[in-house]
């Protein structure tokens, strides 16, 4: 069979700090930043001059304060932070996490997606290389990235085609993390701060006895904005792409006369209210209006983390249809359709108290 089912999902997400704790921290590490670090960064000096002239000389005894700029109530955002571990550990974590609850004599996975938008800040040192030496056993292991919070629609479309194309692909874990780390900055954009997170999929051939939520479709889709356009036109233009890739994916699955009434949850970014909206109107349901003047995207994981949050809370029973929907802040738009079977193994650590619902 090639019907692709997500059988186990993992969530973790450190405890949060106010954005201004995090601000002391941030100047803190960029003044004693090592020197491979800084030696690789200045190598990408055209694209990074304004971090380069930003981050203090050896002799300086202090860092100018990082977003100092923002308003007080802006500071007291609260952002996850890990601490404890670096973007590799995040990952391999999930990994960690996903092969202890495998029944034994599982089949090994066969393929390994690393998604993240954030770089580890050892650069001597792939997490992909880590996540392979992780598993412990043979499986073909590369990154997707540079898509931020739309690179998990990515992975799912290509562990479909994988799994369609590859009779000998039975298993594909998709794994993403974010940490941010100087010299980048935690702010994305108009009112998003970005935290740290890790999350992961498995997604396996289907058998009898595979228990989860039926992986139907994904697709990811460049948002094409004209230079000379108003800003209310580019935000348009987000919307656009992500109805059309929406009803794509509705127009290959309908179940009856009308695909939107076959969607049972809706699982969304927080951070684009136009996004949200053209969701809402699209799938005929309410739209509260309610956006916080900042919000924390959680990049790359933050559709793992959402769907983990709602599996964990409740679930609809079986032939309930889940879309997942969200952005990357560089100009990518996705979502996938799931069908709801059996629930599939579901482990969320979730220290930050931050708000569930998009």
């Amino acid at each position: 069979m090639n019907t692709a089912v997500i059988t186990a999902v993992a969530a973790w997400v450190p405890e949060a700090m106010p954005l201004s704790r995090w601000s002391t921290i941030d100047s803190a590490l960029r003044a004693t930043g090592h020197r491979g670090w800084n030696a690789w960064m200045r190598s990408w000096e055209a694209g990074y001059a304004h971090w380069l002239r930003c981050w203090p000389a050896a002799q300086t005894a202090g860092s100018p304060a990082v977003h100092s700029d923002l308003p007080p109530r802006a500071l007291d955002i609260m952002v996850p932070v890990e601490t404890g571990t670096d973007l590799s550990g995040l990952a391999a974590t999930m990994a960690n996490t996903i092969c202890a609850a495998r029944a034994p004599g599982a089949r090994p996975v066969d393929v390994v997606m690393f998604c993240h938008g954030s770089l580890d800040a050892h650069v001597s040192t792939t997490t992909a290389g880590r996540l392979c030496a992780e598993l412990g056993t043979p499986c073909f292991v590369f990154s997707v990235s540079q898509q931020h919070g739309a690179s998990v629609f990515t992975a799912l479309r290509l562990a479909l085609d994988l799994l369609f194309a590859e009779p000998d692909v039975h298993t594909v874990l998709i794994i993403a993390a974010e940490k941010s780390y100087p010299p980048f900055s935690r702010l994305a954009g108009a009112g998003i701060v970005l935290g740290d997170a890790a999350g992961a999929l498995l997604v396996e051939r289907a058998s009898h006895a595979s228990a989860g939520l039926r992986l139907l479709d994904a697709e990811t889709r460049r948002v094409i904005t004209c230079p000379g356009r108003a800003a209310t036109g580019a935000q348009d233009s987000w919307a656009v792409t992500l109805v059309a890739t929406i009803e794509s994916l509705l127009a290959r699955h309908r179940p009856g006369q009308n695909g939107h009434d076959g969607i049972g949850e809706i699982i969304g970014h927080r951070g684009m209210p136009s996004l949200t909206e053209a969701v809402c109107t699209l799938a005929g349901r309410p739209h509260a209006g309610l956006q916080h003047e900042h919000c924390i995207h959680l990049g790359a994981a933050e559709s793992i983390v959402r769907l983990a949050q709602r599996l964990g809370s409740a679930l609809h029973g079986r032939g309930h249809r889940l879309l997942l929907w969200g952005f990357g802040t560089c100009g990518f738009v996705g979502a996938a359709l799931l069908e709801t079977h059996d629930a599939p193994f579901v482990s969320l650590r979730d220290m930050s108290v931050l708000p569930h619902e998009p």
